[in-house]
């Protein structure tokens, strides 16, 4: 009995699921039929004609959603995988049908659609397969359009920092053919820009993002425009570890020359002369970079770098110079065999010792100003670059 009773109940309440399912299935088919049948009466609606009441202007509201990005900083573009939306009201869309939140328009050019267009992109391509875009409308009037896009555009960039540098990569959407007393662009208030999580580009990272006007004023009157503005910042570690501990270890490898005695000369100039070339030729193998006519950061650093070697270099051929000097004028000193022997006076054998004191400290003193000179630009260097951000 309890059993008949259990499927009775469970038979009633599928019935009744069943029943809700086919009424909601039915209100949204009633619902998209009004829609559609409105947008293809020329009577009710016409595509052309832009929403207005009482002839105000009409706004639409603009959000991003950013799915990927690829940013070339050699040729200054960057690529967006986004989708696009834009909000606003047609109140000739308006319907009434219970349980219905709102109506999917697969064809959105049946209904007007604000004239938008990104300013500074050099290629617009539609991304998704059909559909690749919806329009969707809600019981009020308000409509949502939402399209897949992959966007091609110029980022001018200032690469005097580099690779320090902070970037700002703009999109610009505006009106092509109405002016801003017909439609305004705005930014969403709820979410204006939403990034998709993890996301990342190469070599850079993701600071923070500003919204705001960018209006534009031409002979045919004055046009909305919205912007985003995307602030990223190079990864710092990867030029760390490829370019900068490299150019320090052979700076480094140069003072090594310093350990050799002087009269082994061809090993000294060699420790420092590889470096040298070394150095001077480490554009060729790294990767290439935009051609900007202003000096950056790491020209400054490689610079100064190759200036302190060549020093080296100069500090050791100058050495080598004294010393052979030094064994020449003792040589012509010394007696040669069945000569005399001849008197050094006591002021001149003073003099000698007080120049060579002299000769030794200016040699010292030439091997710390290269050090110190390098070492203390070192700490201004990242002081100045890396401290300040």
């Amino acid at each position: 009995m309890e059993r008949t009773v259990c499927c009775v109940i469970m038979a009633v309440v599928a019935s009744f699921c069943a029943t809700t399912s086919m009424a909601a299935d039915d209100s949204q088919t009633a619902a998209s039929q009004k829609v559609l049948d409105i947008l293809m009466n020329p009577d009710l609606y016409d595509a052309a004609i832009r929403p207005s009441v009482n002839g105000n202007r009409t706004t639409a509201q603009v959000q991003t959603y950013l799915r990927d990005i690829d940013i070339d900083d050699i040729n200054m573009k960057v690529n967006f995988d986004l989708t696009f939306r834009m909000i606003w009201n047609d109140y000739r869309l308006q319907y009434n049908e219970p349980g219905v939140d709102h109506v999917t328009i697969l064809k959105p050019t049946l209904a007007w659609l604000p004239d938008a267009f990104f300013k500074n992109a050099i290629t617009t391509q539609q991304k998704s397969i059909y559909p690749e875009s919806y329009l969707r409308v809600f019981p009020n009037g308000k409509l949502i359009y939402s399209t897949r896009l992959t966007l091609k555009q110029s980022c001018p960039m200032d690469l005097s920092r580099f690779p320090h540098d902070t970037q700002q990569c703009m999109i610009n959407v505006a009106s092509y053919g109405y002016t801003i007393k017909d439609l305004e662009f705005t930014m969403a208030e709820d979410a204006p820009i939403d990034l998709q999580k993890n996301l990342h580009a190469d070599m850079f990272r993701f600071e923070n993002y500003e919204t705001g006007q960018c209006n534009t004023v031409t002979a045919t009157g004055e046009y909305s425009c919205v912007q985003v503005s995307l602030k990223i910042r190079r990864v710092f570690a990867r030029y760390l570890m490829e370019w900068y501990i490299p150019i320090i270890f052979l700076v480094i490898v140069s003072w090594f020359g310093f350990l050799i005695p002087a009269e082994q000369f061809l090993g000294r100039l060699l420790l420092t002369l590889i470096p040298l070339i070394t150095l001077a030729s480490f554009n060729v193998f790294r990767e290439p970079l935009a051609f900007v006519p202003y000096v950056r950061a790491i020209d400054v650093f490689s610079g100064i770098s190759l200036t302190i070697i060549f020093g080296t270099v100069v500090y050791v051929i100058a050495s080598y110079i004294r010393g052979s000097k030094e064994a020449a004028q003792k040589k012509s000193e010394s007696p040669e065999e069945g000569e005399p022997k001849s008197t050094v006076t006591e002021e001149t054998s003073g003099a000698r010792r007080i120049l060579a004191m002299m000769v030794q400290r200016a040699d010292f003193l030439s091997r710390l100003a290269l050090i110190g000179t390098y070492s203390a630009f070192l700490f201004v260097y990242f002081i100045a670059y890396c401290g300040t951000g």
